[in-house]
């Protein structure tokens, strides 16, 4: 029988954070601490159940480097597509990625659009460079390379993974133009200050969108977050791009997660 609910977050002031402690404090008779990553008091008590939200040295969840990290994440999907190499068909789909500054020109001067990774640990399109017929110079060299992939649409999966059993489709959401929006709507950057927003009306599914997603995060071992996945229709194909151990969660979404969580403490 867990004793006490223990929130570890990347950030301690987190919206999404806050807004998950109170929600499962409304849930549960347990007492719900959030807990800052460096703090030096807190003990862990064989009683707790710990929420790791996006904190890469915490158990459990200490698979999260490999999500924050936007190299080491196609990096372990690279290797874990080489392991299954002769099953295809359990493959992640990623865009064609490199470290090679030179790979990276060849395929800007073959006419194809690369996205620069300035930062590999940031957020909200944060630290992205387009790179459209030319050249990288040393001031805007990164440290990762993408070949753009067109997309018609594009989701957030969100995943997770009761009592270490296998991991489940808990919500999908899909980014839509906010009708709102005065500004000029950036398609190939779809974040929030583009124009962008998460919905959940009107969505339809590609089939393998849920496949990529569960599969992306079994690949690094992650037991929840949010797998962003686009869907290309000439390829009629679902490529993932990234997974976000930390996700902003509020309404809908929000009581997902916390009825997930509830129900693991409970099994």
């Amino acid at each position: 029988m867990y004793k006490r609910v223990i929130l570890i977050g990347y950030k301690l002031g987190s919206k999404s954070l806050r807004s998950l402690a109170q929600a499962l404090r409304n849930k549960v008779k347990q007492k719900v601490l959030r807990v800052d990553k460096d703090s030096k008091t807190y003990k862990n008590k064989p009683t707790d159940y710990v929420i790791n939200w996006g904190v890469s040295r915490y158990k459990p969840n200490n698979t999260v480097a490999y999500v924050q990290n936007k190299l080491y994440f196609f990096r372990t999907i690279q290797k874990y597509n080489d392991t299954h190499k002769d099953y295809p068909d359990c493959h992640v789909n990623i865009p064609e990625w490199t470290e090679d500054k030179d790979l990276a020109q060849q395929w800007i001067d073959d006419q194809q659009i690369v996205v620069g990774r300035k930062l590999l640990n940031s957020h909200s399109g944060n630290g992205i460079v387009l790179f459209d017929s030319e050249t990288i110079t040393t001031n805007v060299e990164c440290p990762l390379y993408v070949k753009y992939k067109k997309k018609k649409s594009e989701f957030r999966v969100h995943v997770f993974s009761k009592d270490d059993g296998p991991l489940e489709v808990i919500d999908v959401t899909q980014k839509k133009k906010r009708k709102d929006f005065e500004g000029e709507v950036n398609t190939k950057i779809r974040n929030h200050q583009n124009g962008w927003v998460y919905c959940r009306e009107d969505i339809t599914e590609p089939d393998d969108l849920r496949t990529q997603a569960l599969r992306a995060a079994t690949a690094v071992g992650i037991k929840h977050g949010a797998v962003d996945v686009i869907y290309n229709q000439h390829e009629n194909k679902c490529y993932v791009l990234e997974i976000n151990s930390a996700p902003g969660i509020v309404g809908t979404t929000l009581e997902k997660y916390v009825d997930a969580f509830v129900k693991d403490m409970e099994a």
